[in-house]
């Protein structure tokens, strides 16, 4: 009995989660490989006894009348000898004793198997452990702080958070726990590859909704989303529920839940929330906020919306840099020319 190789795959079982039948196989296809490349035999099959180890290895031959290939074939007689229920052209197994030096060769392929597997396992287990992370926010550690990255852990896994994936202007120390979306999970030959980002839009309405039920539920939905990061976020949500109020629930009792999302975002860009609407003059209107609009006249055939505002809200409408026109234009799709009376 085998004892040390039964005892290292429960073990193996209970700490890697990895089922000892599956190690079994991989081992009884590694000795056969084994045995084959060293004593150029071809129709072998190897069998590992799960409850004791023995490792027992059986020629495969073809029972015939009268043998031509004795490495291929057997007598019906002889066969007879090892299974009396036998008829010509059965393939029978046949148990071979192998030399000593093949059981010290089998031994430590088993060893080697049992490693390379091991790894190769975890790999895959690690792989499917995070792959639903995909496309969502995640918390990470921060490890390491470099001029051009991040080092930073997701559970058991390690990866960088380039300098161009930060909110611009934030400044990351080790030890810091932050958020990160998740863009992708890769396969590789050294296991999963995360790619992250704290700067793509898609990391703002993943934050919104974890923080507000009513997104993660459907109840309100996220029509469209335009981000600068660093500077200004801009976000049109709508509900088929003309009891609910799509821009108070994002918004929060007391702003509750906008703070939260500004916090994770370090406070370093604004974020404006706005209500979605199928008639463009509404939308237009709602996107220019927190600028007043006086009147807009539409050019349907060009997309070009031309936007009165009080004179003291020009710079209002228009934004620092210009960014809350361009934001309002993302989100309508319209080009908005704005003027003063």
């Amino acid at each position: 009995m085998n004892v040390v190789l039964i005892e290292a795959l429960e073990e193996l079982e209970r700490e890697k989660d990895i089922k000892k039948e599956v190690l079994l196989e991989i081992i009884e296809k590694a000795i056969e490989k084994a045995y084959k490349n060293n004593y150029e035999m071809e129709n072998v099959e190897v069998i590992v006894d799960k409850n004791h180890g023995e490792i027992s290895i059986y020629q495969i031959l073809k029972v015939v009348e009268s043998v031509e290939n004795e490495g291929e074939e057997i007598t019906l007689e002889d066969a007879k000898k090892i299974k009396s229920k036998v008829q010509i052209g059965d393939f029978i197994k046949k148990k071979i004793n192998p030399k000593k030096e093949f059981k010290r060769i089998a031994a430590q392929t088993a060893k080697q198997v049992i490693k390379q597997s091991i790894r190769e396992i975890e790999k895959e287990n690690l792989y499917h452990k995070y792959s639903p992370l995909e496309g969502k926010i995640t918390t990470a550690e921060v490890l390491l702080v470099t001029f051009e990255y991040a080092d930073i852990r997701i559970g058991k896994l390690e990866t960088k958070l380039p300098k161009k994936e930060w909110i611009p202007n934030e400044s990351l120390y080790s030890g810091d726990i932050i958020k990160v979306y998740i863009k992708s999970i890769q396969k590789t030959t050294k296991g999963p590859k995360i790619l992250v980002t704290r700067s793509s839009p898609e990391f703002v309405e993943e934050l919104f909704k974890m923080n507000i039920p009513e997104i993660e539920d459907g109840i309100v939905k996220i029509k469209k989303i335009y981000r600068e990061p660093g500077i200004r976020s801009k976000i049109a949500v709508y509900s088929e529920d003309p009891k609910i109020d799509p821009v108070g629930a994002c918004i929060g009792e007391n702003g509750i839940r906008i703070s939260q999302i500004l916090e994770d975002l370090k406070n370093l860009e604004k974020i404006d929330v706005i209500k979605w609407s199928d008639n463009i003059e509404e939308l237009i209107k709602n996107a220019l906020a927190p600028a007043q609009v006086l009147n807009i006249k539409l050019d349907k055939k060009n997309k070009t919306a031309m936007v009165n505002v009080p004179e003291n809200q020009l710079s209002l409408a228009i934004g620092k840099g210009g960014q809350n026109a361009r934001a309002a234009a993302k989100i309508t799709g319209w080009k908005i020319d704005i003027h003063t009376i």
